[in-house]
């Protein structure tokens, strides 16, 4: 019950005070409060700029203790983020506190599209154009941003 209650918490602060670029809410809060679906839009001045890149969130039982399970199911060309939609960030793994809020974790979804940690990758490519053509990167994320993430396509 102290879970539900949690989840709860998180997403009615959620609704109270939308987080920037970006957005989370159970799917059916009615059936269940353990998965969630959501957003992020690509900041202005990124290739991903124009883009809504959809995002699942699964809780666990034992949350706040340990992390939710997010994945992108919008593609995203990014060093961070693997083609599967696995995401490499540190706060999501080792990390990982029952302190931090489901908004704050969709804040720092978003900080990685800014800023990616060129130190860890899961998607090789994507990593090997950051570190080496920062052109051919941002090239390859505007094409697959336009191909995956424009309204078009979402």
């Amino acid at each position: 019950m102290a879970f539900t209650q949690r989840l709860t918490i998180h997403y009615r602060e959620i609704q109270k005070n939308p987080p920037p670029l970006c957005y989370a809410e159970p799917e059916d809060p009615d059936k269940s409060m353990i998965h969630w679906i959501g957003w992020i839009e690509g900041p202005q001045d990124t290739p991903y700029a124009g883009g809504k890149f959809r995002l699942i969130i699964d809780f666990p039982v034992d949350f706040p203790f340990k992390p939710p399970k997010i994945h992108f199911i919008t593609p995203v060309f990014h060093p961070n983020i693997s083609i599967n939609g696995e995401i490499c960030l540190d706060i999501l793994h080792s990390q990982w506190s029952p302190a931090l809020t489901i908004r704050g974790l969709l804040i720092s979804l978003c900080s990685l599209l800014t800023d990616p940690n060129p130190e860890h990758g899961l998607n090789k490519d994507a990593l090997k154009f950051y570190r080496t053509d920062q052109k051919r990167y941002n090239d390859t994320a505007k094409e697959w941003t336009q191909k995956y993430a424009t309204e078009n396509n979402n």
